[in-house]
């Protein structure tokens, strides 16, 4: 049944005659009668014994009308909330992201952004780039480092330079252990080429670690030195380190952050929202 064969039901219930729900329906007489009986052989019962004077309501009728109304309400909550809701943005979000950017920029984008849409369901992904292209369609967002993601639209979020983090607490860089970030080959190619150009000897990443948080730790320790991107960097005291750019072939080694999704996904109001939010905050910062 449709919902405007449950309304009738419910009117006549109200009015107890054929022409004063016709009235209320903006309907004919006769178009009434006929839907009656169509909902009544739907139904296989009698809902309404018809007199000249009025409507009386069988027994199978009570719960017909019962359930009518029931759909009636419903719907009516539903458009209500659909009239008091439909600027809002709501709904769910799942976003992919490398672990740099979940380590750095994502916690303070995050905040902002519930703050403004308080009611979206957010699922988020941390993990390598690669981790995170390979999973691709389990997000609406992707933000990797390195390769855009094939098949998708993708936009540049920023380029970071990198720099070589040494304690300024050691003697001898030369003798400090490597801490490696995880990293694609010709990234990691071109550092070593730096390493072995500056302290002129072979490369050897003593320690390897896949979290920037817990890279950043043991800088914090004296634990070894490394190269980090430049949105790492801003974070540590030039006080206690040693922070140079670090160059390869006399040009700064770079690396690109990509924002990548379908465009069908902004039709959807809480992904548009998050995209524009970082556009924002990228260019703010």
């Amino acid at each position: 049944m449709k919902v405007d064969d449950y309304k009738l039901l419910v009117t006549l219930d109200e009015t107890r005659t054929l022409r004063r729900a016709a009235e209320k329906l903006f309907i004919s007489q006769p178009a009434v009668s006929q839907r009656l009986k169509s909902i009544e052989d739907e139904w296989g019962v009698k809902i309404f014994v018809r007199t000249k004077k009025e409507l009386y309501v069988t027994g199978e009728g009570e719960k017909i009308i019962e359930h009518a109304r029931s759909v009636v309400e419903r719907e009516s909550l539903v458009k209500e909330y659909i009239r008091i809701n439909q600027n809002s943005i709501q709904g769910n979000l799942s976003i992919g992201v490398s672990s740099l950017i979940g380590h750095t920029i994502l916690p303070e984008i995050l905040a902002q952004y519930l703050k403004l849409y308080p009611n979206v369901n957010i699922k988020i992904k941390v993990g390598s780039s690669q981790q995170i292209i390979n999973e691709q369609n389990d997000f609406h967002i992707c933000i990797v480092r390195g390769n855009r993601i094939l098949n998708k639209q993708n936009e540049l979020l920023f380029v970071d330079r990198h720099y070589l983090v040494t304690p300024k607490t050691t003697d001898d860089e030369k003798r400090l252990p490597i801490i490696e970030f995880q990293a694609d080959p010709i990234y990691i190619s071109e550092i070593e080429q730096f390493f072995e150009r500056r302290f002129n000897r072979k490369y050897d990443s003593q320690i390897k670690v896949d979290q920037i948080a817990t890279c950043r730790a043991l800088l914090l320790e004296g634990i070894g030195m490394t190269v980090l991107p430049e949105i790492v960097v801003e974070g540590f005291d030039s006080t206690q380190f040693n922070i140079d750019e670090v160059l390869y072939e006399e040009r700064p080694i770079t690396r690109d952050t990509y924002i990548a999704f379908d465009r069908s996904v902004l039709e959807l109001p809480q992904v548009k929202a998050f995209l524009t939010l970082v556009r924002t905050f990228v260019n703010a910062n």
